[in-house]
């Protein structure tokens, strides 16, 4: 009984400490994946897990002790990114009303999030900005209106900025189509290749957490054969 109760302290010692620790809350499913690959990258094996209670929220977790590294690796990479605000972050906070011009300066910063949102579902997209140039209409001067203009900034990876170039015409298009009175060639795009991924360690650290989970399933299997070498001396003794 004694070695059967040093392996069970031994066993209930070891399952906390390969528990996972949360390590960001509240993320899109977008901003989740991107952490997930750069931290897998780097050799923590995370993992994305949507939170109770809603649809649309995610965590990162990984394993207790990694937590200062995964942090480091995301804050060289610069992760998790801002994501852009669209219609339903801007208008759905309500408030008091806002006067005209408050009214279009929302309505503006909204259409250019939902903008650099649908720039960054194109493959290789790494980030997006959307500036849109839409003057109001002076009651004074009538006609008077400057024309439209509108910019774009596409950061891609290195692999994929070639045929990012080649999608300058229909991203021009997709901007000119969102805003009245604004003209493709009135849309400027510039893509360019985002800041190159830090190197990679010439060799990984010792991880406790796969070691530990080992060393329980080791502990459990003696655990169960000590309870079976137990039933049997039992039942030769009856």
């Amino acid at each position: 009984m004694t070695a059967r109760l040093a392996l069970a302290l031994l066993l209930a010692a070891l399952l906390p400490a390969c528990a996972d620790d949360a390590l960001l809350h509240d993320l899109a499913e977008r901003q989740a994946s991107e952490v997930l690959v750069a931290l897998d990258e780097e050799g923590v094996a995370a993992t994305k897990v949507r939170q109770e209670g809603t649809e649309a929220a995610w965590t990162i977790t990984v394993p207790r002790g990694e937590a200062g590294k995964a942090h480091r690796v995301l804050a060289a990479r610069q992760l998790p990114r801002a994501r852009p605000q669209g219609l339903g972050e801007v208008f759905g906070a309500g408030g008091m009303v806002p006067t005209p011009i408050e009214e279009r300066a929302r309505w503006l910063h909204a259409l250019s999030g939902e903008l650099a949102r649908s720039i960054e579902a194109l493959d290789g997209v790494v980030e997006a900005r959307v500036h849109l140039g839409l003057p109001a209409d002076d009651p004074l001067h009538a006609g008077s209106r400057p024309a439209p203009r509108a910019a774009v900034l596409v950061k891609c990876r290195p692999s994929s900025c070639d045929a990012l170039h080649l999608l300058e015409p229909g991203l021009r298009s997709l901007v000119a189509g969102a805003a009245e009175g604004l003209s493709p060639e009135a849309v400027a795009v510039v893509v360019a290749e985002a800041a190159p991924l830090p190197a990679a360690p010439a060799a990984r650290p010792w991880r406790w957490g796969p070691w530990l989970a080992g060393l329980s399933a080791v502990a459990a299997a003696l655990l169960a054969a000590l309870a079976w070498r137990e039933r049997r001396r039992a039942e030769e003794a009856s």
